[in-house]
């Protein structure tokens, strides 16, 4: 094996993609599920960096800008427009942050079309109704939407598509050394329980927040500090603050925040604090959550939001590299790669929307480890299409599917949400459809799921039931129940495909039960 990439989040998923593209012999290994870190617990945007012109970090905001347009055209099916404002209040400067989206279109080499542009209060309380005075107006900007952990999925998928092997539920429980050298990996199959070693030329180490934990679990030392910052959301109906774009926050008192709106739901974030809990199972807190509502409610005081209305909750990871007296708010999310000892390279840092050149400079350090440079992309070879993205046009897709849903008798609320979140598995569903009806069947009544995305979801993977709930049908964050109204059904569905047995079947049922309950309404603190 050339290279084996432990840590199946998108820095991971991105990483072997490249690999494999360039004709490495990859191996992608992952402990949980893919994505199930911090890349299934995002902000679910990609995004070109606005913020940090705060900052003055030009260059990550030029490549992050300028990234969103090629994951438009990677995964049209995942990559979702979506109009977003800079609202500006009484003491502060619309012209300053007009000016800086303006640089914000320079350095993102924005179309005419895609120019930022001022409105006045009015106008901007047509896109976001009950906005708190005293409002001067706000600068729009497009940005995108994405489901996280099917966009690290497709990267998983698009991999083992260009002849990487991927396992999930796969951890590395030792590196193996020899003359001071890493040479691979021994690597335990939690489900299987087996255990065997993988040798690799060179291992990568792109567990994300795990990152420093991996190199101290394996005595080794740790180049720079790296600090867990945990970020929370908190989910709300839009009927009950019905935003028409997502919005940068800012409330009376300074606090500062994100809201996004996605189908039928609203979520807001983001906390910003050092984290020192479990990386396995960061919850967020009822205190987190309250802060978030109060931010809320001030932000837009005629929707009468209190905690009431939080639906689901969620809490995710950044990995940033300490820097000396900054709040972690402060602190880059630029990437560092090293090399330490011979043989092992680990990266930290970055972000979901510059994975791609990010995996670039993660193989150029690749092949400073091996002694010899990655070979190049064949000069004038396309880059794919990420996995599930259409070769027709997005829109004609979307039209054509949809038809044939229409007409297979699918209801709009459940066609709606599968556009959003799949591309040409589609097809499949609808080609299955043909042959066993039950394929387009809703998974439960009160689910706009179907029967056959849990089959789907085995074919990409899954192997527990929030591998398919969570992480391929997004139902665990964006459903009012979780879907756990759906996971009976569904246990059955994978227990034919899989072998469970009865027992197995509940076990999953109420494993998931419990999944749901830490990311309910008041958060880790919710009772059994």
């Amino acid at each position: 094996m050339d290279l084996l990439v432990v840590g199946g989040g998108i820095t991971g998923a991105g990483v072997a993609r490249e690999a494999a593209r360039r004709g490495l012999r990859v191996a992608l290994v992952e402990k949980s599920d893919f994505g199930a870190g911090t890349s299934s617990r995002s902000s679910k945007i990609i995004h070109g960096g606005v913020r940090y012109l705060e900052y003055l970090e030009l260059g990550l905001v030029r490549e992050s800008a300028r990234e969103r347009q090629e994951l438009r055209q990677l995964a049209p099916h995942l990559v979702h427009p979506l109009p977003f404002l800079y609202p500006v209040f009484a003491g502060e400067s619309l012209l300053k942050i007009r000016a800086g989206l303006l640089l914000f279109d320079f350095l993102a080499g924005s179309s005419r079309t895609e120019r930022s542009r001022r409105l006045s209060p009015d106008e901007t309380r047509e896109h976001l109704p009950g906005l708190r005075d005293p409002l001067k107006g706000a600068v729009l900007y497009p940005e995108y939407l994405t489901d996280d952990a099917r966009f690290t999925l497709a990267n998983v998928e698009s991999a083992a598509h260009l002849g990487a092997r991927v396992l999930n539920h796969a951890e590395v429980v030792e590196l193996l050394l020899r003359d001071g050298r890493v040479h691979g990996a021994r690597i335990h199959d939690h489900l299987a329980g087996d255990e065997w070693t993988l040798e690799a030329e060179v291992t990568l180490n792109a567990t994300g927040p795990w990152a420093q934990e991996f190199l101290v679990r394996s005595e080794l030392p740790v180049p720079k500090r790296i600090i867990p910052s945990k970020g929370i959301h908190i989910l709300l109906r839009r009927s009950r603050l019905p935003l028409e774009a997502a919005t940068f926050l800012r409330s009376s008192t300074g606090r500062r925040g994100l809201a996004m709106p996605r189908g039928p739901w609203v979520y807001i974030g983001t906390s910003d604090d050092p984290f020192e809990g479990s990386l396995d199972r960061p919850r967020a807190e009822a205190e987190e959550i309250d802060e978030l509502v109060e931010m809320t409610a001030d932000c837009f005081p005629e929707a009468g939001i209190t905690a009431d209305d939080v639906v689901a909750t969620w809490a995710g990871i950044r990995p940033l590299i300490y820097e000396e007296g900054k709040a972690t708010r402060d602190m880059s999310r630029h990437d560092e790669v090293w090399i330490s000892p011979p043989g092992l390279v680990t990266v930290a840092g970055g972000k979901l929307t510059t994975y791609r050149p990010m995996a670039e400079r993660i193989l150029g350090r690749v092949g400073e480890a091996r002694g010899r440079p990655i070979p190049p992309v064949e000069a004038g070879d396309p880059e794919p299409l990420l996995a599930g993205a259409p070769e027709e046009a997005i829109d004609a897709f979307r039209a054509r599917t949809a038809a044939a849903l229409h007409a297979a008798g699918v209801h709009p609320r459940i066609r709606g949400r599968l556009a959003g979140l799949y591309g040409t598995e589609i097809d499949r569903l609808l080609e299955w459809h043909r042959t066993d009806p039950a394929t387009l069947e809703p998974l439960h009544p009160d689910l706009p799921a179907l029967v056959g995305e849990v089959r789907l979801a085995v074919d990409q993977g899954a192997r527990t039931l929030a591998d398919a709930l969570d992480r391929r049908m997004a139902l665990l964050l964006f459903t009012a129940d979780g879907g756990l109204g759906g996971a009976p059904r569904a246990a059955e569905v994978m227990g034919e495909r899989l072998g469970w047995e009865g027992a197995r079947r509940r076990e999953e049922v109420e494993a998931y039960r419990a999944l749901v309950r830490e990311h309910g309404p008041r958060g880790w603190s919710t009772p059994a």
